[in-house]
């Protein structure tokens, strides 16, 4: 069974893979302000014309905000998030709906507890991509498998992720 990671030295090593994965796979670079509930900011947001997808990511206080969009990114412009999918600097936050988790044999995998507007059981009920059980500090609990931090299409996976995040928002109005 996956194990959720909870030290914070072990979260801030997957979120430098995370952020070095996405980098990696969306080539283009383009300044502009990404928006956000908690307010905008500046960054230069890594994009693929192919996948349509760009990617922003920020240390923040208590979370690693990481932002996704689907629109083409325009120099100078504000960018519309798709979905954010954010993990705690360190321990466990429910509230906060990524995870990283481990495996028997130390492989990492991006999960997703399911919380986006509407709602968990929303989630769930219209989710069509792997579910898989997590021990979620002692509590076994459902997530949603986003991908594997060493697969050479993670950012394919989150692709499909980000855009099954909007076809679950759009289904549940």
């Amino acid at each position: 069974m996956l194990t959720v990671i909870s030290s914070a030295a072990d979260i801030n090593n997957a979120q430098r893979t995370l952020v070095h994965q996405l980098q990696t796979a969306l080539p283009q670079r383009v300044a502009c302000t990404v928006g956000g509930a908690g307010g905008g900011f500046e960054a230069d947001v890594a994009y693929d014309d192919t996948l349509g997808l760009w990617f922003a990511g920020q240390s923040q206080d208590t979370k690693h905000f990481n932002g996704f969009g689907t629109d083409a990114p325009v120099a100078g412009k504000k960018v519309s998030l798709a979905a954010e999918i954010n993990f705690p600097v360190q321990g466990i936050s429910r509230a906060i709906s990524g995870v990283f988790a481990q495996d028997e044999n130390g492989r990492i995998a991006v999960l997703h507890r399911g919380k986006i507007r509407g709602g968990k059981a929303i989630f769930f009920q219209h989710y069509q991509g792997e579910c898989v059980e997590a021990d979620d500090g002692g509590k076994p609990d459902t997530f949603a498998l986003i991908g594997w931090l060493d697969d050479p299409a993670f950012a394919r996976r989150m692709n499909d992720f980000v855009r099954e995040i909007l076809r679950i928002k759009a289904a549940a109005k």
